[in-house]
């Protein structure tokens, strides 16, 4: 397993949510993965952009050669032996390359743009996944404490309905049914510890981090709840197709491939090369055997060597290959512009889901708050009746039931309150709802 990105023991005590969301971006692996992606693509700009510079190589050479001359007649070849060493300088630089290099740098830039663009989406999508994890968390904190309470009750009622047995005035059917609410409500605190354990894990793995890892988390039952949203679900939609940073990376995919299209198509003309070389070279000759009519057969001297020119070159046959070329990057604008619209259309889709959970989630909190409310007040008086004789215990068990439901959906309730918010920003790219 690789080394840790952070060391967890220099934490500063449990992790509310600003804290935990924190972490959570500078160690999520996907984060991670997008800043490298953003910063190879600025390398690749760099690259396209070194295309407009000359290439400049320095040498040396050291060689041995023997090369056949005719100097003696067709008789008699001649060997010349020479020697070359030295150093120097060679220049390549494109003067004129009709489109090409514009066309890489428009290219290589875009793609850049939409890298960064993806960055910034993939920061809003852990800090969605964080959140909703988090709440649910929180949410399953809820529950466990209220499950707690249930069983404490119920635990409760059923000393109370012992002492009763023994005094004669319960009967052994409503003590079973007491024991059996006992049970069914630490049933109901065993499966709030095990969604703790699963909201705990979900969490974990959403920041980045193995589940094992020891974090604590300070949870907040009583965070302020978002207010009503001010904008209508078009007007949102809007904001989204404007403030999305996967639509904007979309965009500049578009723009991208229209830039593959023009090099593709500037493969078709000609390119025009300056060339040049520079070099300062030790020769040592001799030539075997020797005519005393071609005085010197051997020497040495140290000199200057130089070449410089404009080479033009343009490919006129190929088998098909560049039009081809164009054809692919054709279709894979054709391609971009589409992911672009169905983008655009998942985005849309995003938005009006998110408006309306949050809407629902909203009005669902105030009813199961109301719920609770008469469910408790129901049970209060269910109580009293049933410590009057007025009521029986299966009365008095089936109002704490109802009083245990109620307060588990206000919970849940308060939950989707809280991730359909987080989902609504995550879905338009720009609102904050507080």
């Amino acid at each position: 397993m690789p080394p840790p990105v952070v060391q967890l023991d220099d934490l500063d005590g449990p992790l509310g949510l600003a804290s935990t969301l924190d972490l959570a971006l500078e160690i999520n692996p996907e984060t991670r993965e997008a800043w490298a992606n953003a910063r190879a693509a600025a390398a690749q700009y760099g690259v396209s952009r070194g295309d407009w510079y000359p290439n400049i190589s320095a040498w040396a050479t050291a060689s041995y050669d023997r090369e056949l001359e005719p100097f003696g007649g067709p008789n008699n070849i001649r060997k010349d032996d020479s020697f070359i060493a030295g150093p120097g300088a060679s220049i390549t630089w494109t003067l004129l390359d009709f489109g090409r290099r514009e066309a890489n740098d428009e290219m290589t830039a875009r793609a850049l743009l939409a890298s960064n663009f993806r960055f910034n989406r993939e920061i809003q999508n852990v800090a969605y996944s964080v959140q909703a994890a988090y709440f649910e968390l929180e949410a399953s904190q809820g529950l466990l404490q209220a499950a707690e309470l249930d069983y404490s009750l119920a635990s409760t009622v059923l000393r109370s309905l012992e002492e009763r047995v023994l005094l004669g005035l319960a009967t052994l059917p409503e003590l079973l049914s007491a024991k059996q609410a006992e049970a069914l409500a630490g049933y109901e605190i065993q499966v709030a510890r095990t969604a703790i354990h699963d909201a705990r894990t979900d969490l974990m793995i959403a920041m980045g981090l193995t589940p094992g890892a020891q974090v604590e988390f300070t949870i907040d039952s009583d965070r302020p709840l978002p207010m009503e949203l001010a904008l209508g679900v078009e007007r949102l939609t809007t904001i989204a197709m404007a403030a999305r940073p996967d639509l904007a990376a979309a965009a500049a995919d578009v723009q991208a491939a229209e830039a593959a299209v023009k090099a593709s198509e500037a493969t078709l003309n000609p390119q025009i090369d300056f060339l040049g070389s520079v070099g300062y070279l030790f020769r040592d000759y001799k030539l075997n055997p020797y005519i005393d009519s071609i005085p010197p057969d051997s020497g040495n001297e140290w000199n200057a060597v130089w070449t410089a020119g404009v080479y033009g070159n343009w490919l006129v046959f190929d088998g098909g290959i560049r039009e081809n070329e164009i054809r692919m990057a054709r279709a894979e604008l054709t391609s971009a512009r589409e992911r672009l619209r169905q983008a655009q259309l998942d985005a849309a889709g995003e938005v009006w889901d998110s408006y309306f959970d949050f809407e629902s989630a909203s009005r669902r909190l105030e009813w199961s708050r109301a719920v609770e409310d008469t469910a408790q007040e129901s049970m209060d008086a269910m109580q009293l009746a049933f410590d009057n004789g007025l009521r029986t215990l299966p009365d008095l068990l089936a109002a704490q039931q109802a009083v245990a439901s109620a307060r588990s959906n206000r919970i849940r309730s308060r939950a989707d309150v809280l991730i359909a918010a987080a989902s609504m920003v995550h879905a338009t790219g720009d609102i904050q709802i507080n």
